[in-house]
């Protein structure tokens, strides 16, 4: 564990003003405010399309900051990872998007002047990251049926979890799970799955776990196949799902890997929840305690 007193310091904010549901225009001021007094050197900085993010990120590297925030959901902490890569430049999270998958798995607040007050106390620890071809992973990436939701998603006219039910609801009933070759740690394995998922962390988002006991520090990934059920079945997944049972059921078998080479007749995947396309064979690999995080002191050994 490492730990790091970033009072004093020079801190970033990259903000996704459309992430969630709420317009976060106004966060600029509010962190200007909440940092008043307290000594520390604060920047913001706005998104306005894709890669904003990583490529503000990548600036501020190179500018020497102390750590760089990411205000947002999921996709918007993804592209800062990439950003920051293996500078070895500190990494924090605001959590303000409509899953914010790897920010509940850390046990960060939601609320805006909680989550600040973690970034200013500064506690840092290390945790892994997975490197999907050539871009970084921090929370659950994978393909199948998540994957196809998460392309209707981006999409869409409009954000939010409503729209995320929506999509899922209306693309369930037609989804034809895939076949799938796999390299697991050098053992071969063929499955055929609704879904596979790369789970760093423990959940997709808004507390749907799909690997309850899956560690950001243990120097592995937990490989998530979800077998094909019977759609009748689905109201009973769901509820495994938000309730971290569905390991006990008998359509998940996770293998806790370090190394996997996945091939799909689809190009489709998805970083986090961000869609992304081109790909049909995917190279994953756990980079082990890659990226300083602050994280809450308290829920240092429950992460």
């Amino acid at each position: 564990m490492k730990k790091r007193n970033l009072k004093e310091r020079k801190i970033v904010f990259i903000i996704n003003p459309v992430s969630g549901t709420q317009s976060k225009l106004d966060f600029g001021a509010k962190i200007y405010d909440f940092y008043k007094n307290k000594g520390v050197q604060t920047s913001i900085e706005y998104t306005q399309k894709a890669n904003d993010a990583k490529e503000y990120a990548k600036a501020y590297v190179k500018e020497k900051y102390d750590a760089i925030i990411a205000v947002g959901g999921d996709g918007t902490v993804n592209e800062v990872l990439n950003g920051i890569g293996k500078s070895g430049v500190t990494m924090g999270i605001v959590p303000s998007g409509s899953g914010n998958g790897l920010a509940r798995h850390l046990h960060l607040p939601l609320k805006l002047n909680d989550a600040l007050n973690v970034i200013y106390k500064g506690n840092v620890q290390a945790i892994d990251v997975l490197k999907v071809n050539k871009n970084y992973s921090a929370n659950v990436s994978g393909v199948g049926f998540d994957a196809h939701v998460a392309y209707q998603f981006q999409n869409a006219e409009r954000r939010g979890l409503v729209t995320y039910a929506r999509i899922i609801l209306s693309e369930f009933s037609n989804y034809k799970s895939q076949e799938y070759k796999l390299v697991v740690d050098g053992i071969e394995l063929q499955r055929e799955a609704f879904l596979i998922s790369f789970a760093n962390s423990s959940q997709f988002g808004n507390n749907a776990l799909i690997s309850p006991n899956a560690s950001v520090i243990d120097g592995f990934m937990d490989l998530c196949i979800v077998k094909p059920f019977a759609k009748i079945y689905s109201p009973f997944f769901v509820e495994q799902l938000m309730t971290g049972k569905l390991e006990q059921g008998k359509y998940l078998e996770i293998i806790r890997v370090r190394e996997v080479i996945l091939e799909q007749n689809s190009n489709i995947y998805h970083l986090d929840g961000d869609a992304k396309q081109g790909a049909n064979i995917l190279k994953v690999k756990v980079k082990g305690q890659m990226i300083n995080m602050i994280v809450p002191k308290s829920k240092m050994n429950l992460i």
